[in-house]
């Protein structure tokens, strides 16, 4: 562990999955309390999850913390740090003392929205059925594509939270359940805030981020934006040279939410409701075991 690491200001509150379970949402709301720094390009910068940049890039993931004031918390996030099996682990080496946020939504319903998701990036061609039956049979992605089309995996919430516990001690991890969460927003964010140690009486903006849309206005744009890793390898290095992280990360955010449309989702065949509802049975058990109480609202 080189100087940088072991000088360098870390987050303090992390929160790290699931994915679809209203983490930019929480990240945005939390960003809004007065003792709370959050760096705009800090959520979902993938440093846990991506091996390369996990081995290359610690300086810029540090730089998200290098402005914030004196006294405030910092907060990061990375919607894929739990989910990867090699992140709790990095974790601990990077932030060792930092609060972990885990928001999970119920496993069928974030296994839809996530392949919703994925239809309206192009990365996904399969029905719902045939994408579900094909994990079920354990095909095989690349990295990138696991981690965005691997919709049974990363509802595995017990397997994920044991890895996290074997890291990092109780007391430093907040379990919040997507659906409690939006049915009693105040009321869970104030205890995140008590979680933290800060004004649990603040209240944010509750404007919800990142909605599934369902469409977009010009497929090439879409495709651009979202097949990065078809493009010519040199093509890609010269574009990094040539344009900052910060205006170029900026810059897509920006082309991502204006091409984005509503228009109609693929539907939710009760069959693969079914048969994601059996599937999950066992590990939602497992995972209520190791909350310590019931979460009806997914029965």
């Amino acid at each position: 562990m080189d100087n940088l690491m072991t000088s360098s200001r870390v987050p303090d509150i992390y929160i790290i999955g699931a994915q679809k379970s209203g983490t930019t949402t929480l990240y945005h709301w939390l960003a809004q309390h007065p003792e709370i720094y959050a760096h705009p390009l800090a959520k979902d910068y993938p440093y846990f999850s991506n091996d390369r940049l996990f081995a290359e890039e610690r300086r810029r993931f540090f730089s998200f913390q290098a402005d914030a004031p004196e006294g405030l918390l910092t907060l990061g996030g990375e919607v894929n740090a739990m989910y990867v099996k090699s992140g709790a682990n990095r974790m601990r080496m990077v932030m060792p003392n930092t609060k972990l946020i885990a928001i999970c939504r119920d496993p069928v319903e974030r296994a839809y929205s996530a392949y919703t998701y994925a239809v309206e990036r192009l990365l996904e061609k399969r029905s719902l059925q045939q994408a579900i039956h094909e994990e079920i049979l354990k095909c095989k992605y690349n990295k990138y594509e696991e981690l965005q089309l691997d919709y049974i995996g990363h509802g595995l919430y017990a397997q994920q939270l044991y890895r996290i516990l074997d890291c990092f001690p109780v007391s430093q991890v907040k379990v919040i359940i997507f659906e409690e969460f939006i049915e009693r927003s105040s009321h869970i964010l104030a205890e995140i805030f008590n979680f933290l140690g800060i004004d649990d009486s603040f209240i944010p903006d509750m404007t919800v981020h990142n909605k599934t849309r369902g469409g977009q206005r010009f497929r090439l744009l879409a495709y651009l934006l979202y097949n990065a890793t078809s493009f010519n390898p040199l093509l890609r290095k010269i574009f990094r040279r040539c344009i900052p992280f910060e205006c170029r990360t900026s810059l897509r955010r920006f082309l991502v939410n204006f091409n984005r449309i509503h228009s109609r989702k693929p539907d939710f065949p009760a069959i693969v409701r079914n048969q994601l509802r059996k599937y999950y049975k066992v590990e939602n058990e497992e995972f209520e075991r190791l909350l310590g109480r019931n979460i009806n609202i997914w029965q």
